[in-house]
């Protein structure tokens, strides 16, 4: 017998009798895709492991109530994308609860699990129901996504039960991707021929982890699938074993089974866990290298003329690399290239009011006053279109924050509703990131931007992220933290010149005066013109203790007022 403090996290699935009735085979297809493409990776890929199975549902232990509400998070949102058309729709409840757990021979028992139990039958389908003691063990990045659902009582629970729920969220708002024909990446489950579970359990893993670092990526999308389907790339892998000994076999095809990349990678299972992470990681950088490379190429074949409006949006995504001036023009001019085609398209009106947004906020005031105009337009179309897609609401009210027509306390109501409906997106985990910087909020900035480098560390967005993470860790007053941070993002770029200003500040902060003069020369030798004035005012930042940090150390640094 083991007992064990865990986040239990107890699902099922809704009217599986009925289900089975109308046609058992395509159900029976329909529960074998749920547990390879969407249960079992996401389950592995957080660190969950199932402890029982009832056939309609199940019992799944983590260690961490972040990993289990992550995971549940996954598995509603990927169900509510739909399903193959040939097979039935499959909706799920999800409750989790973080309590005591005893485990014996095949079975689990204990306060944990039975309150996990209830919660899950108490819940709407596709929801997530979870209990006062896992909303208070999460982050600032997945609190946002529960409402307050009250005080239930459970069925042979005998205390009340306070409880949040995440409920169902409309299709058109549960995937972060705003266009129907982007890019799109088929990762096959990993197979393996090894029958011992442990190893089984690292190929769902793998598999779910690479899913998510890929899908993650604002120009691509991913789903775990043993075919192409609609997707231009299939990603396929096999888990070979021998003793302790493992290793992953991997390879990338493209249309007309071109293989675009062929790589294995070697390990133990003495460290399987350090191991999963690593080459989740590296794989998931070299298949992003590999295609962005290959999307590049084509891309670059085309005369300007006959690019589509979905290749424009490609491009305007892709080219916003290093936050200079050069790569928000490319991404500027091919927004208004795919909206000139596509007006109404999504992705690129978001794509094209963060860069601008960006270029008002770092200081670009060229770029700004030659796209000005379109950025208008821009702004009046995502105001039409926001509701249906969350990751237009931040340059929206953004822009109604620097005019004046949104209040401090408004803007961040704003920042966590996003937060909400979106917050397993990298895009919208920065920019919301920066938006509580910019009210001199680091803590709830920090755990947003922590998880956006996670999710975003092998994409253009790596830069931005750490532009964000040096100004939390100066607005917390770790200016030695900030420092590095900075240097990481200068080592990438030395054209961003927000990491510039921090430094400066931080340096000033702790007396080195000499380093702090030294880079505040670089911010004026790329923006002569910039002052201490503008960069409030360009950015909108809230007057307190944390952003006064930021300004003080400038202004000893040496920044004009």
């Amino acid at each position: 017998m083991k007992r064990q403090l865990a986040a239990v996290l107890a699902a099922d699935i809704c009217d599986y009798s009925r289900l089975m009735g109308e046609d058992s085979e395509a159900m029976l297809r329909a529960l074998r895709r749920l547990r390879a493409e969407v249960f079992g990776p996401n389950i592995a890929s957080h660190h969950g492991r199932i402890v029982k199975s009832m056939g309609d549902g199940w019992i799944v232990l983590f260690s961490s109530a972040v990993d289990a509400v992550s995971s549940a998070m996954r598995v509603q949102d990927r169900l509510a994308e739909g399903g193959h058309p040939d097979e039935p729709e499959i909706r799920m409840r999800v409750g989790v609860h973080l309590g005591d757990v005893v485990e014996e021979e095949d079975d689990v028992f204990g306060d944990g699990v039975n309150v996990a139990a209830r919660l899950e039958q108490a819940a709407a389908p596709g929801s997530v129901a979870v209990s006062e003691a896992v909303y208070g063990s999460l982050d600032g990045t997945l609190r946002p996504s529960f409402d307050d659902g009250g005080t239930w009582e459970l069925k042979n629970i005998e205390r009340p039960v306070h409880v949040w729920v995440r409920g169902e969220i409309p299709k058109a708002t549960t995937a972060s991707r705003t266009n129907s024909d982007g890019l799109k990446i088929a990762v096959a489950p990993v197979a393996t021929a090894d029958d011992r579970h442990e190893v089984q359990e690292l190929a769902h893993a793998i598999t779910g982890d690479v899913t998510t670092y890929l899908d993650a990526t604002m120009w691509m999308s991913a789903v775990v699938s043993q075919s192409e389907g609609d997707a231009k790339y299939l990603l396929q892998s096999f888990l070979r074993s021998s003793g302790d000994r493992l290793r992953l076999d991997v390879q990338l095809i493209g249309a007309g089974d071109k293989v675009w990349l062929k790589t294995k990678f070697d390990g133990t299972l003495t460290d399987i866990f350090d191991w999963q992470d690593t080459v989740s990681e590296e794989l998931s950088g070299q298949v992003l290298r590999t295609i962005f490379d290959a999307e590049q190429s084509r891309l670059d074949a085309i005369a300007d003329s006959e690019l589509t409006a979905a290749d424009h949006a490609l491009q305007s995504a892709m080219a916003l690399e290093l936050c200079d001036p050069q790569s928000l023009e490319r991404t500027l001019a091919h927004t208004a290239s795919a909206l000139e085609i596509e007006p109404d398209r999504a992705d690129a009106i978001s794509m094209g009011l963060i860069a601008f947004q960006s270029c008002a906020s770092v200081g670009y005031s060229d770029l700004c006053y030659r796209y000005r105009k379109h950025a208008i337009e821009w702004l009046k179309a995502a105001e039409k279109q926001s509701v249906q897609y969350p990751s237009l609401q931040i340059p929206v009210a953004f822009a109604a924050r620097l005019e004046g027509s949104v209040s401090a306390l408004e803007y961040r109501r704003v920042i966590e509703t996003v937060l909400r409906m979106s917050s397993l997106d990298y895009v919208t985990l920065t920019f919301c990131g920066w938006g509580f910087l910019f009210l001199g909020l680091p803590e709830p900035a920090m755990d947003c931007l922590r998880r956006a480098l996670k999710l975003g560390q092998h994409t253009p967005w790596r830069l931005i992220i750490l532009g964000g993470l040096g100004q939390a860790h100066l607005q917390l007053g770790q200016f030695r933290k900030a420092i590095e941070v900075c240097n990481e993002g200068l080592a990438l770029s030395t054209r961003y010149s927000a990491l510039y200003r921090q430094a400066a500040a931080a340096y000033a902060q702790l007396g080195e005066m000499e380093k702090a003069q030294a880079a505040i020369a670089e911010v004026l030798k790329q923006m002569p013109e910039d002052t201490i004035s503008a960069v409030r005012t360009r950015s909108g930042y809230q007057e307190n203790p944390a952003t006064r940090l930021y300004f003080d150390g400038l202004r000893m640094a040496g920044l004009p007022e």
